[in-house]
This record gives structure tokens, sequence and C-alpha cells, in this order.
């Protein structure tokens, strides 16, 4: 038996990208409703200590880092990544998108408002 025939077709699609390194696509109804000032906070107590405090990714920790945090005040980087991208990222850690397990998940440590109130204050770094 293959795993197309253990898995129903959406989560056989979901699992092949998480293979490749991409995302799946954002529910048709996702929001981020995110509160970019309540993230702020949010940031500077869990996010702070390795992208920095202004979100540039130069923290004291980066240097010790690899591959180094990212640079969330970079628009080219930040622009390249949707609502749904960067809120996988920081919920599902960094492998759900493609990127380094390094950036691990967050989804138990804190509540999903929290996280999405995160992501907006991230979003609103890189304007």
């Amino acid at each position: 038996m293959t795993l197309r025939h253990l898995l129903p077709a959406g989560l056989l699609a979901a699992a092949v990208l998480a293979s490749l390194g991409a995302a799946p696509p954002a529910p048709a109804d996702f929001q981020l409703n995110g509160d970019a000032e309540r993230g702020k906070a949010v940031y500077a107590k869990h996010c702070a200590l390795c992208h920095g405090a202004t979100g540039d990714g130069k923290s004291k920790m980066a240097a010790s880092l690899k591959p180094k945090p990212a640079d969330f005040t970079d628009k080219a980087l930040t622009g390249k990544r949707s609502d749904w991208e960067l809120y996988l990222a920081v919920r599902d850690g960094g492998p759900a998108i493609g990127l380094t397990k390094a950036m691990f998940a967050w989804k138990a440590l804190l509540p999903d408002q929290e996280i999405r109130d995160s992501v907006a204050y991230v979003r609103s770094l890189g304007r």
C-alpha cells in the first residue's frame, strides 16, 4: 500500500509540499487578524533574543547562530512572504515553510492570538 492510499488527497498534498519545503496553501478564510501594537510586546519578550530588538537580525546571540536570524526590516525579505507563511513559520517552525529547523515552533508556548499579533508586528517592520 502506498502513501497515496493511506492519506486523503488534501493531507497527501500537504505532506508533499512540506517535504519540498513549501508552505501549504492558506485556507480560503485565513485572515491574520493580528494587532501589531500587542505584537510588539510579544516580539520583545520572545523574538528579540535572536532577531534583535529592532528586528534587523542583529542580536548578541545572532553571532553564534547558523543560519543567521532573518532581518525583518528588509522589505525584500518580508515582501516575498505572505501573512500565512509568516504565521506558519512562527506557529509551526521554520521547516513549515522550507526554512531552518533552528526557527522552532511557538504553538506549544504561545496562544494563537499572540502568534498572530507577533506576526503583525514583524510585518510592520518590513514596511
